[in-house]
């Protein structure tokens, strides 16, 4: 089996999963990919797409077009559509197997009604107005992405998805910049030692379609005085 993510957890960033796919065939292995964090946001590539997210949101194997029949789909709408229900893609006599191997299958209930209301109203609302919704959160993300490269602030995003990863310089200035954002009214993942490498250490900004313009100029300025009182990696000459 080959694990992965779709668009990583920290980073932002979608893997070669074309490279991945040929290597999963060349060796009669199976593809397993976790999408959380793509599901929703990102889909297929269109000429009439409004930016660079595609269209639909219908996951990574479709952003990048690349084939899901042999491979395992795993994805869930706590992200982009706030329920609590999840679901897998792959093969019949897979699907056949865990029918019947598959504790959690087996034992589990199904998720509460509200939640597969709200998935319905969700997916509706995707329908009518979704690509309208993913060019106003990448429109945000860009904007915070082409102020951390005014500011020299590093971020291992390449992608453009709205989750920016900030290293730090200082591993242990971890705990002090948390509560700086904090205290400031930004709320973020944090990542510390051992969760991450102390190479690694730092935190997550998520943008999401309910941010305001507004907030967005906030995180800024937070970001900008931030990076005068901590020691946050600077951006690498190959990016600036």
């Amino acid at each position: 089996v080959i694990a992965m993510d779709g668009v990583n957890s920290m980073t932002g960033n979608a893997p070669d999963l074309a490279a991945f796919s040929r290597l999963a065939t060349e060796h009669h292995c199976l593809l397993y990919v976790d999408d959380a964090h793509g599901f929703g946001l990102i889909g297929e590539r269109s000429p009439e797409e409004l930016c660079d997210y595609g269209t639909s949101g219908n996951s990574v194997f479709r952003h990048l077009g690349v084939s899901y029949e042999d491979a395992v789909l795993v994805a869930g709408f706590s992200k982009s559509y706030s329920s609590l229900l999840a679901f897998m893609s792959l093969t019949t006599p897979l699907k056949d197997a865990l029918k019947v191997l598959a504790p959690p299958y087996l034992y589990s209930g199904p998720s509460p009604v509200a939640s597969l209301a709200t998935v319905l109203a969700g997916l509706e609302v995707n329908r009518r107005r979704g690509d309208l919704v993913r060019l106003d959160v990448w429109r945000k993300t860009a904007r915070v992405l082409d102020a951390m490269r005014t500011l020299g602030i590093h971020t291992p995003n390449t992608s453009g998805h709205p989750i920016i990863e900030i290293p730090l310089a200082n591993h242990e200035e971890i705990d002090d910049v948390g509560r700086y954002l904090f205290e400031h009214g930004i709320y973020v993942t944090m990542a510390a030692y051992p969760l991450a490498p102390k190479s690694e250490v730092g935190f997550r900004i998520q943008v999401t379609a309910a941010n305001g313009d507004d907030e967005i100029e906030e995180l800024i300025a937070v970001l900008t005085s931030l990076k005068e009182r901590f020691q946050l990696e600077q951006l690498h000459p190959a990016t600036a």
